[in-house]
């Protein structure tokens, strides 16, 4: 059930123990249900009391969402501020004053002891695309807030509100990369490849759709073995009033998709930025292709393997006119959606061709499971490489064909055989077939749509053609057995 709140501002409370000692703590310390200790540390080796306490606050007030922190100044700092970029405004300080001429907000801390500061985004501030607000609930990105610090010559830093310390009760949202504060239900899926936590603004989505979406999100997590998998992930469904599609955050294992994409379709939004959320690769200029490519390819195909689409529904989706576009080169692609029409056809036909050399045994998630677990940036020589291994074949020129050269992959049938098909039907005198009418070989073709269709009509025309020869020879040679059997039987009558 959906619990709203009766509060116009709702105040989230999250209070965040570094490991110092308790001396140095401001102010309470947080009991257990404040919040959840968490490391915010920038993963060096610096002593623990250099760690400067945080306290968070998330509060939904008219003028949007405020956060509220306080910190410790660092143990052995020279000097430390605090940086706020986009459009987040500091309302409120103690212990920083701004600094002038910066292109950044930029508050330089002043003196020994404890500093706080409030920061206000306000609902369609920076991107009316990606926010929204009512009287129950506001939906936002969360500020990019930095406190900096120097000590022993070195420069350290943390972000409060860059590493998610857990979802926060289900009365009162919870806040990630994006912030969805006020009234909300979070669904909640445990499985053996981690938790799935799906956040739902009061309205935004029918509970059974909900439930839906958020048991599709658990199986795609037991079902893609693709490594990458982390204790949680946190899904937004972002009011309708946003933009259509999504948005992800891999490194954080979070994404928002808008409440009212379907599930039961190839595109499967929801499935898309789930699969993000699962590759921890960095990729070349070169590969950039393949992160929206392997994507929308695992979307249908688990969309598929759910249930929730018939095959013919994802080949249709992976279906297309051949391009000649280099996946390698972004200057030849005719436009930005490249890498989810070709990329994912290509990687379609790539898929087949690992499972068939290596007798099923493995497929394109071995491929994408080592490039996540591949050490340092994923070049294109370190993505054929990665495929020679899986399917035992060094020297795989197809790659070179349609990867990294401009080769057009139409479909399983490899290059559009529909011109020769076109061809061939015309010069056997069918109607239409040059110029593509709706009557004769053009309607045929339009009919059967589809390049494994026009290699049908290639075969078959090409048997008949070769029949004709056929026929004739095998006519020619039953006259002569006739011919010779009577005579034959002449003789024997003599």
């Amino acid at each position: 059930m959906r619990r709203l709140s009766a509060v116009s501002a709702l105040v989230v409370i999250i209070s965040i123990s570094m490991v110092i000692p308790a001396s140095a703590a401001v102010g309470p310390t947080p009991s257990a249900g404040d919040g959840v200790a968490v490391d915010r540390s920038s993963g060096d080796e610096r002593a623990a009391d250099a760690v400067p306490t945080e306290a968070v606050s998330v509060t939904r007030a008219d003028e949007g969402i405020r956060y509220d922190l306080r910190f410790s100044r660092p143990a052995g700092a020279d000097r430390a501020w605090l940086v706020v970029r986009g459009s987040a405004r500091v309302v409120e300080t103690a212990g920083f004053e701004r600094v002038t001429g910066s292109d950044l907000t930029r508050l330089r801390w002043t003196g020994e002891g404890s500093a706080s500061a409030s920061v206000v985004v306000r609902p369609n501030a920076s991107d009316p695309a990606e926010t929204a607000t009512t009287e129950a609930w506001t939906f936002t990105r969360t500020p990019f807030v930095e406190l900096q610090w120097v000590a022993d010559g070195s420069v350290h830093q943390v972000w409060p509100l860059a590493e998610r310390p857990g979802n926060v009760s289900a009365e009162v949202g919870a806040f990630g990369r994006y912030a969805l504060v006020g009234a909300t239900e979070t669904l909640t899926r445990a499985t053996p490849a981690g938790r799935v936590d799906l956040v739902v603004p009061a309205g935004a989505m029918a509970d059974a759709k909900g439930e839906r979406v958020a048991d599709a999100l658990a199986r795609a997590a037991r079902d893609l073995d693709v490594g990458d998998r982390d204790d949680a992930t946190l899904a937004f469904a972002a009011p309708p009033s946003v933009r259509w599609g999504g948005e992800s955050v891999p490194a954080r294992d979070e994404f928002w998709v808008n409440a009212d994409s379907r599930l039961d379709t190839a595109e499967a939004v929801w499935l898309h930025e789930y699969v993000h959320t699962r590759q921890s690769f960095r990729l070349a200029p070169e590969m950039r292709w393949f992160r929206e490519a392997s994507a929308e390819y695992y979307a249908a195909q688990l969309a598929h393997e759910q249930g929730l689409i018939d095959r013919s529904a994802v080949e249709a989706h992976l279906d297309g006119d051949p391009s000649t576009v280099t996946l390698t080169d972004s200057a030849t692609w005719a436009g930005d959606d490249v890498p989810q029409r070709e990329g994912a056809r290509t990687l379609a036909v790539l898929d087949r061709r690992i499972r068939e050399r290596t007798y099923g045994q493995r497929s394109l998630e071995d491929v994408f499971r080592r490039l996540n677990r591949h050490d340092g940036v994923v070049t294109y020589a370190a993505f054929e490489q990665t495929v020679a291994e899986v399917t035992g074949e060094p020297d795989d020129a197809w790659l070179g064909r349609h990867v990294n050269g401009s080769a057009p992959v139409a479909d399983q049938y490899g290059p559009d055989a529909r011109p020769l098909a076109v061809a061939l039907l015309d010069r056997l005198g069918v109607d239409g077939a040059a110029t593509g009418s709706t009557t004769g070989a053009g309607g045929v073709l339009t009919a059967v749509r589809g390049d494994g269709a026009a290699f049908f009509i290639v075969a078959t025309g090409f048997s008949g053609v070769a029949a004709i020869p056929l026929y004739g020879a095998l006519r020619r040679r039953e006259r002569r057995e006739r011919a010779t059997g009577t005579a034959l039987s002449g003789s024997r009558a003599t």
